[in-house]
């Protein structure tokens, strides 16, 4: 049966290869023909080769067609029978391989099952797992229940993707030009075309008088209306494409008869283009034919546009359009058409606008002012009507632009018209805000589920343009930033909630258009003093609006984040950021012109501490997540705060810092605090750089107190500084070993993250004060160790060493031997340049000698200090080395020895007098003879190994 198979598989297959290569040659051969060459023959190939193909797709499509029948017939007849349905081995290799079979082959019902051997395929399985089901007998039940091969479950597939609104658009575009009678269609149009052609030509010859043309095109188009509503029920599409190509000849008729000619009074005009615009409705309505409305508006629209001489009244236009209008909007009420709505739409406002910019003068004020009204509730209860008759799309082009496009468009004209009137501007948009908050109200109140779209569309629209309202009452130079910015977040939440990509898109657009707006309007401004009043200005009220906007977004992003895409979340969260930017600019933007300028840095500061709390406490009532963890730029901002506050400051705490730096760092702590508690498990770490901002703070506010307020001189200033700093980290260190508070809870994280840097900040703090502190304990004298640069090394080593300890206790998993031995270097390293910087603040205060490089490396008194300080250093270490027994320690230990002893014949010699130098020498022989004595030689490699153990265990 399987060779029976083949051969027409293979048949197939000859006569399809020798089909393209049929094809192939005859394009060849035509391309030569029509004289193109190579070229021609190549392309002429191409071609018959991509019909072919086209061929052969066909007839593997209809071969899947016809297997397909045959397996729902089979399965329909196993259905009948009650037998369990089993698919043909035939028509299942038709459905994968695409060949076309005669008839689906069916096997005949499988015998009853026995305890003999079960007959197996004849090809041998490659998973594994069928060799466990060959060793193993097979019972009848699982025979008869169980399928011979292993069936892998079925994956839910993913649902298709819909069509984008591209794709709604075209096909609206489609349906309207090719659908019905296309061919009727077509036919008017070129009719209407020779009729004005022959219009055109018996006008330029004066062939017939202006009356008979006029009244020959009226009857045209009477006749084509008459014809096509006769013919409406055998003939829909023919009938509708005449009554639609007759309204539009009757339109022009009478606008050229009033307007280019003035046979008809403008009385007797209007009163023919209302007739005429309510015979197109009621034919639309009663036919249910929105293509005959569409023919007509766009013709009653285009009516003034062609006929118009430059001249006319605005009145007359927008009057006509007036009625045009409410006739869509009638139509609206009973039938729920979108398309009739939109064109209207674009027409009005589309010639509105460009009337406005051209021909509007303040004089037509009172003749415009009730158009623009009338317009806005027109479009706006056409919305309405029509969530009446369904639920409203809010996210397509048509009835988002009636229910967003209507105020905003309405919006900018009259900013046009109240441009010259005082609080103009700011009243029409309250008047907006009422007028939406009332319908959205009373939407809300009608509790229909088709209702709450708009309604929601409708508050969000209100608090737009109540937020608007402020900064116009104020100035209007900032109103396009404002109202961009709170638009944009309206059509995102409106976007998020309907499901609308282009809404989305639109709103987060919005923002930036908002943005360059506000750069705009400051770049033409001098914003004095005298011209803003303090937060109710358009500068501040501009950046509250766009920071509010990013944080709408950012929220209904997170909010709703499982039914957006990851990178639209990501964008959105960084609008969120952008927001607090915002927010950031308004505010100090407002200390700058309105605080004092040696208090505009305290309040920059508070500013911050109370905007962390506010954000988090509002982010954490709404839900948001990451606008809760954007409260945490609180600390990043003080740090870029700190060194301004003390380049334009005397001091940390002066001009009301004493009171609005403890309010920042409390902010950020008690911010951290409600995150760890119910915030992500990251959120902690945030105790790390703030306890790093806390330990700078403090040795920069003591730094201050000590040398501005108590007018300490010298080294007063570092000491203060340096013993502030280590006091914080020793109680915080002292907390930690008691777990109190966080310090227990965090114990860890500020063992490792927290205190690290703090530990390498004292580094070099360390080295920066040894070199450069000078020994001025004035008015107390100099005293070795005991003054305040000492005293404050000596409480930063106290607190490094506890913070040593308390990590080897708590983390000792941190501590390798490696990062053991650096730390020993680096201890030996600090301790020997404190040792050297004590005796150089001793000389320079003792003796005089300009404390710097030079003069203190040509000091007698140094020198020798130096040699015999370092001699007993050496013969303290080596005897220490000796009695423990440890190598390498006393291997560098005798190295600075040999340095010392160096430094005798090839510095001291050369530079002490004769009396220091006698006495260097001296007593750097005896402490040499004393070393000899107690450590002789060095500890043997065996006695190292072992003494090693023991001094791990020692420095342990």
């Amino acid at each position: 049966m399987q060779q029976g198979e083949a051969r027409p598989r293979e048949s197939r297959k000859q006569g399809s290869a020798l089909r393209t290569a049929a094809l192939v040659w005859i394009g060849a051969i035509a391309g030569v023909a029509l004289g193109s060459g190579t070229f021609g023959a190549v392309c002429g190939a191409a071609f018959g080769f991509l019909i072919a193909q086209g061929l052969d797709t066909r007839a593997r499509m209809r071969g899947l067609d016809e297997s397909l029948a045959g397996l729902r017939l089979r399965l329909h007849e196993l259905e009948q029978s009650g037998a369990a349905p089993m698919p043909s081995p035939t028509a299942t290799r038709a459905e994968a391989t695409g060949d076309t079979v005669s008839s689906p082959r069916v096997p005949p019902p499988a015998p009853a099952f026995s305890p003999s051997p079960v007959a197996r395929p004849t090809f041998e399985p490659s998973a594994r797992v069928f060799a466990t089901e060959r060793e193993r007998p097979i019972a009848p039940s699982e025979e008869s229940s169980a399928p011979i091969f292993p069936v892998e479950a079925p994956t839910r597939p993913r649902p298709p993707r819909g069509p984008s609104a591209i794709d709604h658009a075209l096909a609206a575009l489609r349906s309207f030009v090719f659908g019905g009678n296309t061919v009727v269609r077509v036919g008017v149009i070129v009719l209407l075309v020779g009729v004005a052609l022959l219009a055109k030509y018996a006008a330029d010859n004066a062939l017939f008088p202006i009356e008979l043309r006029l009244a020959s095109a009226a009857l045209i188009g009477l006749a084509l209306t008459v014809v096509g509503y006769l013919v409406r029920d055998a003939r829909p599409g023919f009938g509708i494409s005449l009554q639609g190509g007759g309204i539009a000849a009757l339109y022009l008729a009478v606008f050229f008869a009033f307007r280019v000619y003035s046979l008809v009074p403008a009385g007797l005009a209007f009163a023919l283009f209302v007739a005429i615009a309510i015979a197109c409705g009621a034919l639309a309505v009663v036919q249910s034919a929105q293509p005959l409305l569409v023919i007509g508006s766009v013709g009653g629209f285009a009516a003034p546009l062609l006929a118009s001489t430059g001249e006319g009244s605005h009145v007359f236009l927008f009057g006509f359009y007036l009625v045009l209008n409410v006739g869509v909007a009638a139509v609206a009420w009973f039938r729920s058409w979108r398309l009739p709505p939109l064109i209207a739409f674009i027409a009005t406002y589309g010639v509105a606008a460009v009337w406005g910019v051209l021909r509007y003068r303040p004089d037509d004020y009172a003749t415009t002012q009730p158009f623009v009204i009338a317009f806005l509730v027109l479009f706006t209860g056409v919305a309405v009507v029509h969530a009446f008759r369904e639920r409203p799309q809010l996210r397509g082009p048509i009835d988002g632009a009636l229910v967003f496009g209507t105020p905003l468009m309405s919006l900018l004209a009259q900013a046009k018209l109240v441009k010259d009137i005082e609080f103009g501007l700011a009243g029409s948009v309250a008047v907006l805000a009422v007028a939406y908050t009332l319908l959205a109200r009373w939407l809300w109140r009608v509790q229909a589920p088709a209702f709450r779209p708009l309604a929601e569309a409708f508050i969000a629209l209100a608090v737009g343009f109540a937020t608007m309202a402020i900064p116009l009452a104020f100035e209007t130079s900032l109103t396009v930033s404002v109202a961009w910015a709170l638009e944009g977040a309206g059509l995102y939440w409106i976007g998020v909630r309907q499901q609308s990509r282009l809404a989305r898109f639109s709103g987060v657009a919005l923002q930036i258009l908002a943005a360059l707006a506000f750069f705009v309007s400051v770049s033409y401004h001098d914003f004095a003093r005298v011209d803003f009043r303090f937060l109710a200005n358009g500068r501040f009220l501009s950046c509250l609006a766009l920071a509010v906007a990013g944080f709408v977004i950012g929220r209904q992003a997170d909010v709703q984040r499982d039914r957006i895409s990851r990178f639209e979340w990501r964008v959105a969260q960084l609008l969120g950021a952008w927001g607090l930017v915002w927010w950031a600019v308004g505010v100090l933007a407002e200390i700058d012109q309105f605080a004092a300028p040696d208090r505009q840095v305290s309040w920059a500061v508070f500013a911050i501490g109370a905007s962390a709390i506010a954000l988090e406490a509002g982010a954490a009532s709404r839900g948001w997540r990451s606008g809760r963890a954007l409260a945490l730029t609180a600390i990043p901002a003080l740090g870029l705060l700190l060194p301004v506050a003390l380049d334009e400051q005397p001091h940390l705490l002066a001009h009301g810092g004493w009171l609005a730096w403890p309010f920042a760092l409390a902010a950020i702590h008690f911010v951290i605090g409600r995150l760890e508690a119910t915030g992500p498990g990251w959120s902690a770490r945030a105790y790390g750089p703030a306890f790093w901002l806390l330990v700078v703070s403090v040795g920069v506010a003591l730094r201050g107190v000590a040398e501005e307020v108590l007018a300490l001189k010298g080294d007063w200033g570092m000491a203060a500084a340096g013993s502030g700093a280590a006091a914080v980290w020793l109680a915080a260190v002292y907390l930690l070993e008691r777990e109190r508070g966080v310090w227990g809870r965090q114990s860890d994280m500020y063992l490792t993250l927290g205190m690290t840097p703090i530990a390498g900040l004292a580094l070099l703090w360390w080295v920066a004060v040894n070199c450069d502190a000078r020994g001025d304990a004035s008015p107390l004298p100099h005293a070795p160790l005991l003054n305040p640069v000492d005293a404050s090394l000596g409480l930063i080593a106290v607190a490094t060493l506890a913070w040593w300890v308390a990590i080897r206790r708590h983390a000792e998993d941190v501590v390798t031997p490696a990062r053991r031995q650096a730390v020993i270097v680096i201890a030996g390293a600090s301790l020997f340049l404190w040792l050297n910087a004590i005796l150089a603040r001793a000389v320079h205060r003792w003796t005089g000698v300009r404390f710097d490089v030079d003069p203190l490396w040509h000091s007698v008194a140094l020198q020798s200090s130096l040699s015999i300080v370092w001699t007993l250093v050496a013969l303290g270490g080596m005897l220490v080395s000796t009695r423990r027994g440890l190598r390498t320690p006393w291997m560098v230990f005798a190295g600075l020895l040999g340095v010392v002893v160096a430094k005798l014949f090839l510095v001291d010699l050369s530079r002490l007098s004769t009396v220091a130098k006698i006495g260097t020498f001296l007593v750097v022989g005896v402490l040499l003879l004393v070393v000899g004595y107690l450590t002789p030689v060095p500890p043997s490699r065996s006695d190292e190994s072992h003494g090693a153990l023991d001094a791990e265990g020692s420095i342990r």
